[in-house]
C-alpha cells in the first residue's frame, strides 16, 4: 500500500469528542503536516492491519513515517506538529511517566461519549481542507 501522507491521525469516526479533537488539531496545524482518517475507514483499517494493531475506538493512533504510536505516545507526537505554545505539550512526554500518561488517557477515552456523545454530523470542509481528510 502506498501512503503519500507521512503523518496520519487515526481516530474514532463516530465520536463527537474525537471529532472536536480532530477539528482542534486541524486548526492548530497551519503547516498542514497532519492528515486525518477514521479507524473505520478503508485506509484506517488497512494501516492498522498492516501494523498488526486492533481497531480500538478507545485509542487514537498516529502513523508517522512507517511507525504507529498509540494513546499518550500518539498524543505527544501529534502535539509536536501543532502551532505556537501547543507544540510544547509534547515535552510532557519526558516529564510524565508513560504508564501514568496512558492511565490518564484511558480514563478520558472511556468517558468520551459521556463528555460530548456521538456525532450526528461532520464539519463542513472547504476544498482545501478536504485533501487532509483521507478515506
Amino acid at each position: 500500500m502506498s501512503i503519500y501522507a507521512e503523518k496520519i491521525v487515526m481516530f474514532d469516526g463516530d465520536c463527537s469528542f474525537c471529532d472536536s479533537t480532530v477539528n482542534f488539531l486541524f486548526d492548530k496545524n497551519t503547516q498542514r503536516t497532519l492528515y486525518f482518517t477514521s479507524q473505520q475507514s478503508e485506509l484506517g483499517m488497512a494501516l492498522l492491519e498492516k501494523n498488526n494493531l486492533p481497531t480500538d475506538l478507545n485509542t487514537i493512533y498516529f502513523y508517522s513515517k512507517g511507525n504507529v504510536y498509540e494513546k499518550s505516545d500518539a498524543f505527544f507526537y501529534i502535539a509536536k506538529e501543532l502551532d505556537g505554545r501547543w507544540k510544547y505539550v509534547s515535552l510532557l512526554k519526558y516529564i510524565i511517566p508513560r504508564l501514568f500518561a496512558d492511565w490518564c488517557y484511558d480514563r478520558i477515552a472511556k468517558r468520551r461519549h459521556l463528555l460530548l456523545g456521538k456525532k450526528d454530523s461532520c464539519r463542513l470542509m472547504t476544498k482545501e481542507e478536504q485533501q487532509y481528510f483521507l478515506l
